[in-house]
């Protein structure tokens, strides 16, 4: 029965799976990715958030979203980045495909396309057992973008942003990103609001490392030419 079920996700996998077209998606659009830090909470910057082309969210972003907070968040979703990783140690979440519709979002995008992301797209198969559409990053971005970290995965979260930087948008802004230097918003990981116990929870998975991210942001923020990149104050303040 197990080996029938994983073949038939094979054959969802095989039919369903797409490369996620950075240029075609983003290229001439302005974008906005909004991450889980609780600096979204710093300003009402909803109204200004809907105002962009293109909305990138990450992970549980979908579940904690709603009208009250709206006016800080923004209401809109064109994009989910999402680790496929439904549970809750990983942050990743439930996928509602009927939830996410109501939401707008019109691609679920898991990035990792190496050994280790197809492998979570093919359990992903397995659980939903439906020929639902989702998208992996191209290998040769995702091989580029573990290089910069040397042995360490990418967080969903820097994935989305090292994707539209290196992409022709007219305009980047980001809100909700602070590398961990800061707690979740309400509602996220609520038993790793405490920045301390995030940071060993981090390390015991061994998997990421935010410091590094930081660091190859902050590069890529100063080498970006005359793309305009606009950050948050708690970001902006971060790196200078």
């Amino acid at each position: 029965m197990k080996l029938i079920k994983t073949f038939y996700a094979l054959i969802l996998m095989f039919l369903s799976l797409r490369i996620f077209n950075l240029k075609r998606h983003l290229k001439d659009k302005r974008v906005a990715i909004i991450g889980a830090a609780d600096s979204v909470f710093d300003e009402k910057n909803g109204d200004y958030i809907d105002s962009f082309d293109v909305v990138i969210r990450i992970n549980k972003s979908a579940l904690v979203w709603n009208k009250e907070n709206a006016d800080y968040l923004g209401s809109k979703f064109t994009y989910l980045f999402h680790s496929f990783y439904e549970n809750n140690y990983s942050g990743g979440g439930p996928i509602n495909f009927k939830e996410f519709k109501k939401l707008g979002i019109q691609n679920l995008v898991h990035p990792n396309s190496d050994s280790k992301g197809l492998k979570a797209h093919l359990n992903f198969y397995k659980r939903h057992l439906k020929l639902k559409k989702t998208y992996i990053l191209s290998p040769r971005l995702y091989k580029k973008i573990t290089k910069e970290l040397g042995c360490f995965q990418p967080t969903v979260g820097f994935s989305a942003i090292y994707s539209a930087l290196n992409t022709d948008c007219k305009e980047l802004y980001l809100t909700g990103f602070t590398f961990f230097k800061s707690p979740y918003l309400p509602g996220y990981r609520d038993d790793l609001r405490d920045t301390i116990s995030n940071k060993r929870h981090i390390e015991k998975q061994g998997i990421h490392d935010p410091d590094v991210e930081f660091e190859v942001f902050k590069n890529l923020v100063q080498n970006s030419g005359n793309k305009r990149i606009i950050l948050d104050s708690r970001l902006r303040k971060l790196i200078t």
